[in-house]
This record gives C-alpha cells, sequence and structure tokens, in this order.
C-alpha cells in the first residue's frame, strides 16, 4: 500500500483542518487563509492585493479561463481597478462556494462583476435579489442600475413601483441620481398614483442636481435645457389652474407661450395643447402591504368615502398570474343603513405575476359625497403576490378629502388601485 503524507507542523501535530468540513468550507478555507493560492490580482483604487486559485477561477468562469489559460494567458499581478477590494472578494466567494453574502451596499457592483465574467448563476442571484428588495424608496436607484445594465425585465418592475407609488419614489435620494433617460422614461409613464404638481417640483429639484453634475449655472433656461423633451411630458394639463398658477408660472420654466396655451386648456379643455401631453386625472392607490401567504379563497375588503362627488372612473387590481377576481361594490344605504349591492366585476391578470390587470367598467359610477362605499375583492386559486411599502388611509384628489379603511382575514391585504376624478 502505497504510503500517504500529511502535513505536520514543528511539533508534529497534523493540522486535519478538512475534517469535518463540507466541499464548500474547505474551499472558503483555502481561499481566506491563502493556501497553496497561485494567482494574483490588484483590486480597486488602492491596488489591495487579492489571492486566488486558477483551477476554481478556470472552473467557473469561461473568462478566467481565457485570461488565466493558453498562450495569451497573465503572467503577471492582474489589475482589477474598476470595483473595490470587497465586491471583488464577494463573488470569489460565490465561485469558490457557491453562496454569497448580498446586500443592497454590493448587490450592484457584484452583479457588474458576473456579467464581466460571465458567471450566470451569480447574475441571476443578483437580478432576483434586487427584484425582491425592491421598495419604492428604492425603485429609483434600482431602475438606473438595470438600465446600466440592460435588464429589461427589472426595469418594467421597478417602473411599475415607481409609477403606483410616485410621492414616495419621487422623494427618494435616487430620483435626483437618474439619468436622462431614466428620468424621462418616469415622468413619461401611464397611470401614474401621484398629483402632477408633485412630478413637477420632483422634476425640478433632478434638473437642478442634473446643471450641477454638468456644472453649469443654476438658471431656469439652463433647467429647461436638461429637461429637454421631458418637459412636455410633466402632466401639466392635469394640473388646477390654481396649482398651475401657483406651482409652474414662477419657475420660470416655461415660456410666456406655453403658460398662454397651458391656461387656456385648463380653462377650455377643448382647446389645443401640444405639444404638451394631455393627462387624464390621477389614479389613487387606496393602500398596498405584502402579501406573501396563499390567497386561495381569500376574500378582503376596503371602506371609502369622499368628501365631495366623485366620479369612479377605473378599477385595478393586482395578484399572480393564477388569480382570480370576483369585485362586488356595495353602498351604504337605508334606514337602518345597510350594504346594498351596486356593481359586481370579474376579471383576471392577463399578465405575469405580480403585475396590475385592469378591471373594465360597464359605466362610470358616481361616488356621492359622505356615503360609504365598500369594495369586496374575492380571490381564488392564487399564491403569492404584490409586495407594496404602506398603507394608505387618507388621500386627498382635488378638494375632496378621501377617508380609507379595510378589513382582511388572517393579515392578509389584497391591493385595489381606483381611478377618481372630480365631477365638473
Amino acid at each position: 500500500m502505497a504510503s500517504v503524507e500529511v502535513r505536520e507542523d514543528n511539533s508534529g501535530f497534523v493540522d486535519n483542518w478538512q475534517s469535518g468540513k463540507s466541499l464548500a468550507e474547505c474551499n472558503l478555507h483555502m481561499l481566506s487563509s491563502e493556501d497553496s493560492c497561485d494567482v494574483s490580482f490588484r483590486v480597486g483604487k488602492e491596488e489591495k492585493l487579492v489571492r486566488a486559485h486558477r483551477y476554481v477561477l478556470m472552473s467557473r468562469s469561461s473568462v478566467f479561463h481565457a485570461m488565466l489559460c493558453g498562450p495569451l494567458a497573465e503572467k503577471e499581478e492582474i489589475k482589477i481597478p474598476d470595483v473595490e477590494e470587497e465586491t471583488f472578494s464577494e463573488m470569489l466567494r460565490y465561485l469558490y462556494t457557491d453562496t454569497s453574502s448580498m446586500t443592497a451596499e454590493n448587490v450592484t457592483g457584484v452583479l457588474y462583476l458576473a456579467k464581466k465574467y460571465a458567471v450566470g448563476s451569480l447574475e441571476r442571484l443578483c437580478l432576483t435579489y434586487l427584484e425582491s428588495s425592491l421598495t419604492a424608496e428604492n425603485a429609483c436607484a434600482i431602475l438606473e442600475q438595470a438600465h446600466v445594465f440592460d435588464e429589461a425585465e427589472l426595469f418594467d418592475r421597478a417602473l411599475e413601483v415607481i409609477v403606483q407609488n410616485g410621492d414616495i419614489a419621487f422623494e427618494s435620494h435616487g430620483f435626483k441620481d437618474l439619468c436622462h433617460t431614466c428620468f424621462h422614461k418616469i415622468v413619461s409613464a401611464e397611470d401614474f398614483v401621484i398629483k402632477p404638481e408633485i412630478v413637477f417640483t420632483a422634476a425640478i429639484l433632478w434638473a437642478e442636481e442634473e446643471v450641477k453634475r454638468r456644472e453649469w449655472e443654476s438658471t431656469p433656461e439652463n433647467k429647461r435645457l436638461v429637461l429637454g423633451e421631458s418637459v412636455y411630458e410633466l402632466g401639466f394639463t392635469a394640473m388646477g389652474i390654481q396649482e398651475f398658477a401657483k406651482t409652474v408660472v414662477p419657475s420660470g420654466i416655461l415660456s410666456g407661450d406655453e403658460c398662454t396655451k397651458l391656461f387656456c386648456f385648463l380653462s377650455i379643455s377643448e382647446t389645443d395643447a401640444s405639444p404638451f401631453k394631455v393627462r387624464p386625472a390621477p389614479a389613487i392607490a387606496l393602500y398596498a402591504n405584502t402579501i406573501s401567504t396563499d390567497l386561495s379563497e381569500l376574500e378582503s375588503y376596503i371602506t371609502i368615502s369622499c368628501s365631495h362627488n366623485m366620479r369612479l372612473i377605473g378599477l385595478w387590481a393586482f395578484g399572480t398570474e393564477t388569480s382570480r377576481y370576483n369585485i362586488v361594490i356595495d353602498r351604504k344605504l337605508g334606514k337602518p343603513k345597510r350594504w346594498i349591492e351596486q356593481m359586481r366585476i370579474s376579471a383576471k391578470p392577463s399578465r405575469r405575476a405580480g403585475k396590475e390587470v385592469k378591471l373594465e367598467l360597464s359605466e362610470q359610477t358616481t361616488l356621492e359625497a359622505n356615503v360609504y362605499y365598500r369594495f369586496r375583492t374575492h380571490i381564488s386559486t392564487g399564491t403569492g403576490g404584490w409586495l407594496g411599502t404602506q398603507i394608505r388611509k387618507s388621500i386627498t384628489v382635488g378638494k375632496c378629502q378621501i377617508a380609507v379603511s379595510q378589513m382582511y382575514e388572517d393579515g392578509v391585504i389584497s391591493r385595489l388601485m381606483l381611478r377618481i376624478c372630480e365631477l365638473s
């Protein structure tokens, strides 16, 4: 029988660190201890030394294989100046162990490396992390990264969250950091759940940041210049005439002729507003919260009352691709007051899980002032659902205050979005 050599220290003790460890644990030990490393990297601006093993890198990445094997193989230390050492080490950890300590701070850097070195499984892990951690607060930042990495599906998902939670997303730091392409995509989106004057105010703040990035003087003319064609998407046509006069005109962003044209449109809607986009009344998201449990045969309720007469002109719901919705709109009538059914709607989502489905109304419905309306939503054959960020209990639409209450089973909330406008 052939003899087996074991490594001993000066005292003769065998360092049997491999005992009881998994393959991943052994690999991680070899990486962290730099045992038998045979390739060196200088990483980041400070050129920190990071050592690794050619075999592992070549076995996990076709790019590393080309870099380390063959006639064009790197012979000296390899410089990686475009990421910091912590991010590069996180990628190495995944290559050695198939696990990663993903965080909001390192995920985009790791995604960049996963793409650069063609590590497809790590790329998918990063995208899954980004989508699962998507909130109204970070949606703008994630949308920008999705644009940089050309991830269309993640981009659309982030845009959807921004559109449905505009009042939160527009106040996030990530909104000010958007490139013009992403900024334009957001402000030109349909079905904003936000007042148009808030969109305008946020757009001006973005323009001020963009002027600073270009090292220009902060003047109305330069802000208009960086806004470009996006200025025609800012929802002026959905504003009240007083809000337009108080918010937009003093900014100096629009010329006198443009202000006159919009004043005419806001006074007489039949007049021509081009090139400004004509937008409908803003949509109102009643509430949003996390749904993660089984939605099979779930019935949830929301009840609203309006301080002024309003018109219900659209209704959306959210769910999975297998969800089925039956929605009944009740009105509280009589003495003593009791719920009377007013309208019944059935629909199913027409797009992938997590997307909204428009529920067709047979006719527009007037919601009378100070009358309670209940939306009973019965969801069947669905699992999982929408991920939202907050519950909304008080909403303002023009002069109208809408009070919202809800009841639900087992702590699970479904989400509805109404499109409501003031009666003229």
